[in-house]
């Protein structure tokens, strides 16, 4: 095997392993383009299938998906996502926050991800339509830079 063909054949090799490795953000979108489609529940399953535990915790699956599809019927179209924040506690641990824009009002979807090992998996999915409390909240005067010093 010549230089040239060895070297092609690792940078092949590593260009199909990264393809097929997940990162949070990557999942966090194909979520949102399953739940585009009006699916909350296959949305969830998507979510959730990179847990390893989640048959553990099916029962609380199934009561998020119960909760968030009534809610969803009756805040209208959805018409798109943005992404709020992005937090880390060091490079295994990552939770991510979206703006999720319906008709009628905005949800916020916040998603934990965990890396125990070498795969991204689902830690903590959580959903709030409370957005506007959550913003009135984090504009207080004591939240001020400025009153700390």
């Amino acid at each position: 095997m010549t230089l040239k063909s060895a070297l092609l054949t690792l940078l092949l090799s590593l260009a199909f392993k990264f393809s097929f490795t997940q990162v949070p953000l990557d999942i966090s979108n194909k979520f949102f383009a399953v739940y585009k489609q009006g699916d909350t529940d296959k949305a969830l399953d998507f979510l959730f299938s990179n847990s390893p535990y989640a048959k553990d915790i099916q029962d609380g699956i199934d009561d998020v998906k119960r909760k968030l599809k009534k809610h969803v019927d009756q805040i209208g179209k959805y018409y798109g996502y943005d992404l709020l924040v992005k937090r880390t506690a060091g490079p295994n641990l990552i939770l991510v926050t979206f703006l999720v824009r319906h008709d009628r009002e905005p949800m916020t979807f916040q998603m934990l991800y965990y890396k125990p090992n070498d795969k991204w998996q689902m830690q903590n999915f959580k959903y709030s339509n409370s957005t506007d409390e959550e913003l009135e909240e984090a504009s207080k005067a004591y939240r001020l830079k400025e009153n700390y010093e």
